[in-house]
């Protein structure tokens, strides 16, 4: 049975992802709904919405989805119980399940080392990864962001993975300890692409953590003293020099003032 009600040019409270909260947004279309199963035994509920931010006139698409089956009940302020259908929403784009890093707000990574198009690629559809829930393809996005990185950093790419890290910690470009961190980050990979190994959402953030650490040190740390070394050249060149005192001339003018011997000396 499909329902009829619109609730078009109304607002909602909705999550907008441009913003990154809680907004209300305009409805500018809005479709309802409605099933049962089970000769009427489970019935289900849902509302699919087209909204624009109020704030940041973001466009997005989102449905509200209940069923008969679950629910919590509470009471109201008059002691009543009332029966409260849990929601599931779906938002499309889909709402970021991690930030993306201020290095990475613009979809390429800040950084003064060249041709990084293939990382600033991987590191995009890593993060959408994320937010539509596929983790498996989003922990080998982690190692192949890994592997593309090592490699703009000049790391042999035929080497297997535990050689590029022996190499990188050879050019100091990480220290043992991230090793050890990269090396579960390479091994997690590896399970979800060859060991059916599927990651939890926490999971993929301890993983995330480390490799947007590592990025960080190796590419957008060393840009950011490049820039701040540039900036402090310039205020140099501004600040006045400190004047210095000449140096007295030899056989120029005594303490005292006078060219002579000093007045008063019983050899003058």
């Amino acid at each position: 049975m499909m329902a009829t009600e619109s609730r078009i040019g109304t607002k909602l409270k909705a999550y907008c992802s441009n913003c990154g909260g809680q907004r209300n947004c305009e409805i500018k279309g809005h479709h309802a709904e409605r099933g049962e199963d089970a000769d009427g035994a489970y019935e289900w509920h849902t509302d699919w919405y087209l909204l624009v931010c109020c704030g940041c006139e973001h466009v997005f698409a989102q449905s509200v989805s209940t069923n008969s089956e679950e629910y919590y009940q509470e009471y109201d302020r008059n002691g009543d119980v009332i029966t409260i259908h849990d929601e599931v929403i779906k938002s499309w784009p889909a709402r970021a399940k991690r930030p993306r890093p201020d290095w990475f707000q613009h979809g390429t990574v800040e950084t003064s080392l060249e041709n990084t198009h293939a990382l600033d690629a991987s590191l995009s559809e890593l993060y959408g990864a994320l937010d539509h829930d596929l983790n498996v393809l989003a922990a080998i996005g982690v190692r192949t962001s890994f592997d593309i990185a090592a490699e703009i950093l000049g790391v042999d790419p035929d080497k297997i993975f535990r050689k590029k890290l022996d190499e990188m910690v050879a050019k100091n470009l990480i220290r043992d300890i991230e090793r050890e961190h990269l090396d579960i980050l390479v091994d997690a990979g590896s399970a979800s692409a060859h060991r059916g190994w599927k990651p939890s959402l926490d999971d993929l953030n301890t993983l995330m953590e480390t490799l947007e650490s590592f990025i960080y040190s190796a590419f957008v740390l060393p840009a950011k003293r490049e820039a701040a070394a540039a900036e402090i050249a310039k205020v140099k060149a501004k600040v006045p020099r400190k004047k210095t005192k000449p140096e007295p001339k030899a056989g120029g003018a005594k303490p005292n003032g006078s060219d002579g011997p000093a007045a008063g000396n019983p050899d003058s």
